[in-house]
């Protein structure tokens, strides 16, 4: 009867007891069920609902076990200091916000074609993070349809997310240089091909230029896509009267917002949902 307990009550050949107390129940019930069975006879039902309960307990102390640094840091919310970082790297694209009123040209088959383009860059605001939009004609362009622009504060790079016209997502990330000029890259994993876009604006902001470039496999030279060039929406060349501040983001602004009787300008549509939503913040700065 000792024998048949035992292949009851233990736990499989190289197994560890589920928690440190089960070992423990398990010696204290087969000492007890001896004790019991020479004085008292119980059924060996009794022995092996003894033997279930412990092994039970050992299976709840596995299912209650902490949560790991991993799922902790899934959980975890961007710190409000880095969301500050990142809205600060974020400004130093201000002049991109905006309407652009975009030529695209391409080489194709030995034929230069070229085409129109609307695309408007945009600020978005979220439980204290900051982004840029970016909307090709209405979601409608010829390469792409749109994208978000981060900023990656533990990496320290500019990460551009677009969305080809075949609802591909292509992941840019690079770095902003001193004259201005963001230089975006991607690897692809299945040719990789190099892709490069440099973007920067020029007139004091009135004109804006985008260049799509290509290095075959990884390697040598990069060859030309298409370029976008133009003006922003309602500029000229010509310059004229210093536009207002947006009260949101502090660039170019000339969108009117009302508040309290007052005027006051943004520079976008996301600022302008922004300053709706929170009027008092931006007021009172």
């Amino acid at each position: 009867m000792s024998w048949r307990f035992r292949q009851c009550g233990r736990l499989p050949t190289g197994s560890s007891p589920a928690e440190p107390g089960t070992a423990a129940i398990l010696a204290a019930s087969n000492r007890s069920w001896h004790t019991r069975h020479q004085t008292s006879g119980e059924p060996e039902m009794v022995l092996r609902i003894t033997a279930f309960v412990a092994l039970a307990i050992g299976v709840i102390g596995l299912t209650e076990a902490p949560v790991t640094s991993q799922e902790k840091k899934a959980d975890a919310k961007p710190r409000p200091a880095d969301q500050a970082k990142a809205k600060k790297a974020l400004m130093e694209l201000q002049d991109f916000i905006g309407v652009w009123n975009l030529e695209g040209t391409m080489k194709s088959g030995g034929e230069s074609k070229a085409w129109k383009e609307k695309v408007s860059w945009g600020w978005k605001f979220q439980e204290g993070d900051s982004w840029i939009t970016v909307d090709f004609a209405e979601g409608k362009g010829k390469h792409f349809s749109g994208g978000t622009l981060r900023y990656d504060v533990a990496k320290k790079k500019y990460v551009l997310a677009l969305t080809g016209t075949d609802k591909v997502e292509q992941v840019f990330a690079g770095d902003l240089a001193k004259n201005g000029i963001l230089k975006l890259e991607r690897k692809d994993p299945k040719t990789g091909d190099l892709d490069r876009i440099t973007m920067n604006t020029l007139a004091e902001g009135i004109r804006f230029q985008a260049k799509f470039t290509r290095q075959d496999g990884g390697k040598g030279p990069f060859s030309d896509l298409f370029a976008m060039n133009g003006n922003k929406d309602g500029e000229s060349l010509a310059g004229g009267s210093k536009k207002p501040e947006c009260i949101v983001s502090g660039g170019a602004a000339s969108i009117p917002v009302q508040h309290a009787g007052k005027t006051y300008y943004v520079c976008c549509t996301g600022c302008r949902d922004e300053f709706n939503a929170n009027p008092e913040k931006y007021v009172k700065k």
